[in-house]
Parts: structure tokens; C-alpha cells; sequence
């Protein structure tokens, strides 16, 4: 009877392992919304407002954008157009910047302009020939709650784990700690290394996950009971935390 109920339990215990296990990529995958730095633009037409087709934003290192590349694609990083505006979220951009925008008539191309707002917003005046790129406000209002969203997903797994094992809750508060400490670094720290976008996604994903999984192993050492430190041999595969 008691080797019975051993085994219901280790496969209970399996099943709500492999449900928490199953929320980590999607826990994951919503600390990457972020704050980001970004753009908007909205297009004033000193002509006939003509539809956007599509366009680029280029991305220079120098002054005079003779080097410049389009903005890569790579994750949330991205530069689209509605008929009537354009935006961009980037896990960083270069110093100068150049807009060209191919419209129902003709392709027109921008100055080249520089952002000061980590989520800025820019005013295109369109001319016959050309386009004039002006920033005019920045906001940090999504940067706040994309930081909020990120620490309760977190929290939110990390108890539903806790609870699963029956841990102590006070290793609870190391997990926002943790992530308060490793997201500014990959916000903006990393962004600004001279590396292509999806390099500089690998490096930082890669040190946020050491970072915090670093940092609540040294505090679980001292609050985790023995055996879920090292677990007796017949529940360890039941019983393996989700990686």
C-alpha cells in the first residue's frame, strides 16, 4: 500500500515538474519584451499625403553614414510601416541613424539624425524630394512596466516551483533581487558592445541565466533542505528540478 502511494506521488510529482518545466521558455520568452530602446515615427507631408509601402532604417557608426547597414531583424528587433507610420525596437542602435521610406510615387530618403530618449518618438516631414527627421519627445513608461511584467513571470514560476517542493519561501525574494541585478546589465550594457544583434542576444541571455542561476544556488545552499540538494536515489528522476 505505501509502495503504492510512493508511486502515485512520484508521478504526480513528475507531472506538475514537467508543467513547471513547460513555463520556464514562455517565463523566458517574456523577460525579452523588456524595455528596449525604440522609435516612432510620425510622417507630416508638406505634399499630397501619399501611402507608405514599406522601408528601412539605417544604421551608421559614422558621421557621414557611408558605412551604414539596415537595422537587422533579429527577435522583437525589428523596423516596420504601416501605410501611415513606421516604428523600430532594437536591443540597440547605432550612433547616427537614415531613413529610407519607399512610397506609392518614390523612394525618398531622410537626414542623418541621431536619438537622445531610450524610447523616442521623431516627427518626418515629407517633401517632394527628401524627408527631414526631427526627434520631439522620449517616454519611459513602457520601460517600467516592461521591468514589472518580467519580475512577477518570474515570481510567479519561482513560487509555483517552491510550493511544488515544499521550500522555504524565503528564498522567494532572491528571484526579483536577482533580476534586478542581471536585466539592467543586459538592457544596457550589452547593447552597446560592438557586436552584431544576434550575438549580442546569445551573450546576454547567456549571462543573465549564469548570473541568477549562480546567484540562487549560493543563497539555496544554506536554505534548501539536504535532500533536495542532493536527492535519495530513488526519487531523483522524479524529483530533478526543471533546467
Amino acid at each position: 500500500m505505501k509502495r503504492s502511494q510512493r508511486s502515485i506521488s512520484s508521478i504526480l510529482r513528475f507531472a506538475l515538474v514537467t508543467g513547471v518545466a513547460l513555463l520556464l521558455p514562455v517565463a523566458s520568452a517574456r523577460a525579452d519584451i523588456g524595455p528596449k530602446p525604440s522609435m516612432e515615427f510620425s510622417f507630416e507631408y508638406e505634399i499630397e499625403p501619399v501611402p507608405i509601402v514599406g522601408g528601412q532604417l539605417i544604421e551608421c557608426e559614422d558621421a557621414a553614414c557611408e558605412t551604414g547597414k539596415p537595422l537587422e531583424t533579429v527577435g522583437p528587433q525589428d523596423f516596420a510601416c504601416t501605410e501611415n507610420e513606421c516604428s523600430s525596437l532594437a536591443y540597440g542602435y547605432a550612433p547616427y541613424h537614415k531613413l529610407i521610406i519607399e512610397f506609392e510615387d518614390q523612394t525618398r530618403e531622410s537626414n542623418i539624425f541621431t536619438k537622445q530618449a531610450s524610447e523616442a518618438s521623431f516627427s518626418v516631414t515629407v517633401s517632394e524630394t527628401g524627408l527631414e527627421v526631427e526627434e520631439v519627445r522620449g517616454g519611459a513608461g513602457s520601460c517600467c512596466s516592461g521591468l514589472l511584467f518580467t519580475l512577477v513571470i518570474e515570481t510567479l514560476v519561482a513560487s509555483a516551483y517552491l510550493s511544488l517542493f515544499r521550500l522555504p519561501r524565503a528564498m522567494l525574494g532572491w528571484v526579483p533581487l536577482s533580476s534586478l541585478l542581471s536585466l539592467p546589465v543586459v538592457w544596457l550594457v550589452f547593447p552597446q558592445l560592438p557586436f552584431s544583434a544576434g550575438l549580442t542576444v546569445a551573450l546576454s541571455e547567456t549571462f543573465a541565466v549564469l548570473f541568477e542561476t549562480g546567484l540562487i544556488y549560493l543563497v539555496a545552499r544554506r536554505l534548501l533542505p539536504l535532500k533536495h540538494v542532493a536527492p535519495a536515489p530513488d526519487s531523483r528522476a522524479a524529483c530533478r528540478p526543471p533546467r
